[in-house]
């Protein structure tokens, strides 16, 4: 069964109505793809370029089903359904691949992965390959690596400068394990919802305040909640491409190709112009009157945040020195 590239990319990008009529079950030549990011998000148009090279480089013996049925798993149940054969490829937040091994952590820590560490080639596919190495343990596959943002605090109303301006807020963050850590490290109240649950927690005054990336904040909450803070490095969110390790196995060698080239082109190698994209989403809820505070002294953050990746370097101490080789930290 084959699906044109333009079905694809209009049910991704315009709405998962359309694919309602779709069938649910995956056949020889088709990836059923799931992800809870909303379709008005800005990096959903990097996933659907995917889909669309690899119909296009395959002649369209490949395709890709995104949400087929329209049916979102949210968070970990993304994860769920690939371990269920229900999907065979999902994209989504790295801190849920902790609950599978705590070591996926390493690509969660405070002020560890950046973007000026990240710009280089190698280190994209370094930090690729571990996780990778990691995921082949639990019978997954992680082929992509998404610049999900250098995360910001959103509220409708507070004003947080320092580490202390946090103390008992409820902070809704995407997934356990580190997210949690930082939180409390904060002394701030973690509440763990993946995206779909964010926005009508907010709306119903269940949070404080979110911390999330600019494209999460222009697509679901936007100027209901106009305050924002910024503590550069604080944490980059990343999502991960992550397949089943049996359908990528099954696939001919020109396909399986062709599907992790399109994976590395259109996601891991767009790093950069995530990171461009992200800049204009600021940019422009500045100028739709939000007040982002951006935070210049960030000695009190670091501070309070690094027993987290101590902890972490304690526990897993090979995980630690092959992540910081990958991305070059010890040469800075």
């Amino acid at each position: 069964m084959t699906q044109t590239v333009g079905r694809l990319l209009g049910a991704a990008m315009m709405t998962l109505a359309p694919l309602a009529a779709l069938p649910a079950v995956a056949t020889a030549d088709e990836l059923r793809l799931v992800f809870d990011i909303p379709t008005n998000h800005p990096r959903v148009p990097y996933f659907t370029a995917m889909a669309e090279d690899v119909a296009k480089t395959t002649s369209g013996r490949l395709t890709i089903d995104a949400n087929p049925g329209g049916t979102i798993y949210p968070g970990f149940a993304s994860i769920e359904a690939l371990k269920a054969g229900k999907a065979e490829l999902t994209f989504v937040n790295a801190a849920n691949l902790e609950r599978l091994d705590p070591r996926f952590g390493f690509v969660n820590l405070p002020f560890a992965l950046d973007d000026a560490a990240m710009a280089q080639p190698a280190a994209r596919r370094g930090v690729v390959d571990l996780l990778d190495t990691l995921a082949q343990k639990q019978d997954l596959r992680v082929i992509g690596l998404m610049r999900g943002a250098d995360q910001l605090f959103v509220f409708r109303d507070k004003r947080v400068a320092t580490p202390v301006d946090l103390k008992g807020l409820k902070i809704r963050v995407a997934g356990p394990g580190t997210y949690e850590d930082i939180m409390r490290r904060l002394s701030a109240e973690p509440v763990v919802l993946p995206i779909p649950e964010m926005k009508p927690a907010f709306e119903r005054g269940a949070l404080d305040g979110v911390f999330t990336s600019p494209g999460a904040w222009t697509s679901q909450l936007g100027m209901a909640a106009p305050k924002a803070t910024h503590a550069p490095g604080l944490m980059m969110i990343t999502y991960v491409l992550v397949a089943r390790k049996d359908a990528i196995d099954r696939l001919s060698t020109a396909d399986r190709d062709a599907l992790l080239a399109a994976a590395r082109a259109n996601i891991t190698e767009g790093w950069a112009r995530m990171e461009t994209d992200d800049a204009a989403i600021l940019k422009d809820m500045a100028a739709k009157g939000a007040a982002i505070v951006t935070v210049t002294d960030l000695k009190p953050w670091r501070d309070a945040v690094s027993p987290v990746a101590a902890r972490f370097s304690e526990r897993f101490p090979d995980t630690w020195r092959d992540f910081r080789a990958q991305i070059g930290a010890d040469r800075k």
